[in-house]
């Protein structure tokens, strides 16, 4: 038998296509198989509600939700993983449970660095002052100044300003209750938004301070805070020379009048709306045009008709121009309609100081003007005028 090229060619080619299809179709599977695993929905659990740190968690504490999977960055931890474990930190809400969050038992207290102090150890919260300086550091010295708004306190226009404390030194600050060295910590955390489990840094920041005070400057400084006066804070030096206190006075009378024009600018000023103008105004009613259709049939012959269409432009321009009969309207509004009814269609709106010559009272209803246009106003709207006393409005 004798060989043929060509047809061993086409063999050579079909199985080439053959294969590349099956490949084709293997990948295909493949990459299919992949799209459904990642949008495959896991069910994970979260925090309800922001759960403290030594926390034992229970079935309060936590909410099951669905996530697709490619959103999640971790192994999502089942239910008997969480429950009756404690918190080793601050876990927040939405935020997923993780496995180096939790822990079979309370930690134990690791020991305190001991705070060193020359008077007394105490604890002031930084919401207390108008000014908070969150870039302080231990060791820092301030002065506590109070400031006495003479009148209304929030309104007050004149003040005068005295010291209640100087040499004040930071001993550290308290954050979630825990003794830190710094006045804002960032932390990362996971959480759950749209159903996405993302990773976010969030700064806490810290809610007290710890000062080392002499006990009767800080009896002083609780009553001038008890009697409603403002506190301010100023990083000072622990050397005062009466040129060091005067320049601190007039920065914190800087300080106050920059909060008080602020507060100012925050009040919304009240709108005032202008009085609307109502000109005197002449009616000009539009042209309107309407189609109408007749039928002529004739005598001798009953069967034979003929059919005409005629166009019928309206126009009140002479009827609308007369100066015997008018109207001036004297509501802020009014209505023409297109019969004398509060039901019929309204045909044009017309305001305060229109002048609109009239027709007659309407028959079927002498509650109702009938216009120049023929439209229809409320007699309660508008008013009878001369031309006259029409001329003396236009002056």
């Amino acid at each position: 038998m004798k060989f043929n090229k060509q047809i061993a060619i086409i063999l050579v080619l079909l199985s080439m296509l053959l294969s590349a299809i099956a490949v084709a179709i293997y990948f295909y599977t493949q990459n299919q198989e992949v799209i459904e695993s990642k949008n495959q929905l896991v069910k994970i659990f979260i925090a309800k509600d922001n759960i403290k740190k030594d926390t034992q968690i229970t079935e309060e504490h936590i909410k099951e939700t669905t996530v697709a999977r490619e959103f999640i960055l971790t192994k999502p931890l089942l239910k008997n993983e969480i429950i009756n474990k404690y918190a080793k930190e601050n876990i927040y809400k939405n935020e997923a449970f993780l496995k180096e969050k939790l822990s079979i038992k309370i930690e134990e207290i690791v020991k305190e660095k001991k705070i060193d102090y020359k008077y007394n150890s105490y604890n002031m919260a930084f919401k207390l002052f108008k000014n908070p300086n969150y870039s302080l550091d231990p060791d820092d010295i301030i002065k506590i100044i109070s400031v006495y708004p003479e009148g209304a306190e929030e309104n007050a226009n004149t003040y005068s300003v005295q010291y209640v404390a100087n040499n004040i030194r930071v001993l550290g600050f308290l954050n979630a209750g825990k003794p830190t060295e710094k006045t804002i910590i960032k932390k990362k955390i996971k959480k759950l938004v749209r159903k996405q489990q993302v990773e976010e840094i969030i700064e806490l920041r810290s809610e007290e301070l710890i000062l080392d005070i002499q006990e009767d400057i800080l009896l002083s400084l609780i009553n001038d805070y008890n009697k409603g006066k403002q506190l301010w804070m100023v990083k000072s030096k622990l050397v005062n020379t009466q040129q060091d206190d005067e320049e601190d006075k007039k920065r914190i009378e800087a300080l106050f009048e920059k909060e008080k024009a602020e507060r100012n600018k925050k009040k919304s000023p009240k709108k005032v709306y202008k009085a609307r103008s109502y000109p005197i105004k002449w009616y000009q009613p539009k042209s309107t045009t309407s189609t109408k259709t007749a039928t002529i049939s004739y005598s001798n012959d009953r069967e034979l008709k003929q059919t005409k269409k005629a166009r019928i432009v309206s126009s009140f321009g002479k009827e609308c121009s007369q100066k015997d009969k008018l109207l001036i309207v004297k509501s802020s509004k009014a209505y023409l309609r297109t019969h004398p009814s509060i039901r019929a269609k309204i045909h044009k709106k017309i305001y305060k100081n229109y002048i609109v010559p009239y027709t007659n009272i309407s028959k079927i209803n002498t509650s109702w003007f009938m216009i120049c246009d023929g439209s229809y106003v409320q007699r309660k709207d508008v008013k009878e005028i001369s031309y006259d006393e029409y001329k003396k409005l236009r002056k």
